[in-house]
């Protein structure tokens, strides 16, 4: 429908569709790329660095994973298995 996003699709074929949310940060939490890029929260935290946890980023048709601190605000999008 025009809204910019990405289509993740899993291995039973089933499909979700992310759309590019942006993200919230500073002291106001103030709204960055919203409709240009996507920043998910994943179920992961980083390894070594307990106040970082995993995201997945997505922009322009390219995609990737990126550790950021956990109190910066990014979307998050409930899947049940």
């Amino acid at each position: 429908n025009g809204t910019n996003g990405y289509k993740v699709t899993g291995p039973n074929g089933t499909s979700i569709f992310l759309p590019a949310a942006g993200y919230r940060y500073g002291r106001h939490l103030d709204l960055y790329d919203d409709g240009s890029l996507g920043y998910y929260w994943l179920s992961t935290i980083h390894e070594t660095v307990s106040y970082q946890g995993a995201s997945l980023i997505f922009h322009s048709g390219s995609h990737y994973l990126y550790a950021f601190n956990r109190y910066s605000g990014r979307t998050v999008r409930a899947v049940a298995r």
